[in-house]
């Protein structure tokens, strides 16, 4: 008999949207030939999750050292896999889930802990092996050849793109964007008058003013969205020749529809894959940008990015993607259905 996968992950305006936008990425994958149901705590942003999805909510007086006794009271064991991304779900944690009976797979970033599960899946090109502290029966799936990714931009990742001038300008930073530089960003491409349109999105979990007002200051020029479908988010990304993120999942999004894009990173759990792209020529370097001002970004963008030939970051990104990640994820999950 099948398995049913649950899919945990958790996500807030606190600890951003990360977990939970990678973990969705794998039920578009999944929910063609599986059952799954997504479990998070009841402090998420409940919003973001698919209302096609079948949810269960994890009372919040249930502690991280509580859950894995309060799952196998909910969940059986011999019944459930589950998949967990978050950086609460640490050895402790996730040898306590292998005590109970459950096969784990689990999402990671930061290659510290010492993995208890099954699967392990980092989708950082710069990771490997010897990066990581393990199980012997702990498998390995490293590299952009599992990239946590949403169907309709692995197939984005098939197309080729050439880009002749930068002019419409792609701008997101993530669920909640603690720095607020999305603003900071915006405001430095205000100042070129290279660029024509600047389509900002937001993350469900913003909560920043000042972007709303410098949109009504510069309406023909600022366009601002938030909380998009899959559908939409790749549509607004196709109007655009040049983007600003930080490497992190919408990253991963970014090169697959072949845009030049200046990125960094402002947590921990960005820096690996930033380090990754970076080596393989893939990005602009903006390096931390948790120090980042305005004039930070306007000064990386006339200095490094204008006059260059972005092009070759687009060839660069060709070839991070091929056809088979879908399928190399579904036989990952397969073998231990």
């Amino acid at each position: 008999m099948k398995k049913i996968i649950i899919f945990r992950a958790d996500g807030n305006s606190s600890v951003g949207l990360g977990h939970l936008y990678r973990l969705f990425s794998l039920v578009e994958i999944y929910k063609e030939s599986l059952d799954f149901i997504f479990v998070t705590q009841e402090t998420s942003t409940h919003t973001v999750i698919p209302k096609t999805y079948s949810k269960v909510f994890i009372p919040k007086e249930i502690s991280i050292k509580q859950e894995p006794q309060w799952l196998s009271e909910n969940f059986l064991p011999n019944k459930h896999i589950i998949v967990a991304d978050g950086y609460q779900f640490n050895s402790a944690y996730q040898k306590e889930i292998k005590e109970k009976g459950y096969d784990l797979v689990y999402i990671d970033d930061l290659t510290k802990e010492h993995m208890f599960a099954d699967i392990v899946i980092n989708h950082s090109p710069y990771v490997k092996e010897e990066h990581y502290k393990r199980e012997p029966y702990t498998k390995l799936a490293l590299g952009t050849q599992y990239a946590l990714l949403r169907p309709l931009f692995l197939d984005a990742a098939k197309k080729k793109r050439v880009i002749k001038n930068l002019n419409n300008v792609f701008v997101c930073f993530g669920g909640a964007d603690p720095y607020n530089l999305t603003l900071k960003a915006v405001e430095a491409l205000i100042a070129i008058e290279q660029f024509k349109e600047i389509h900002v999105v937001l993350g469900g979990a913003y909560k920043h003013d000042e972007i709303y007002f410098l949109k009504e200051q510069n309406s023909q020029k600022v366009k601002v969205y938030k909380n998009q479908s899959e559908e939409s988010l790749i549509n607004i990304m196709k109007l655009c020749n040049f983007a600003i993120a930080p490497a992190s999942t919408i990253l991963y999004e970014i090169c697959c529809v072949k845009t030049p894009v200046l990125s960094g990173f402002y947590v921990d759990n960005q820096e690996l894959i930033y380090k990754g792209f970076l080596n393989e020529n893939i990005i602009y370097d903006g390096g931390d940008f948790s120090n980042y001002e305005s004039l930070d970004f306007y000064s990386i963008i006339k200095n490094k990015v204008l006059g260059s030939d972005y092009n070759t970051y687009l060839s660069q990104q060709e070839v991070l993607f091929d056809n088979k990640i879908g399928v190399r994820h579904i036989n990952l999950i397969k073998s231990i259905c």
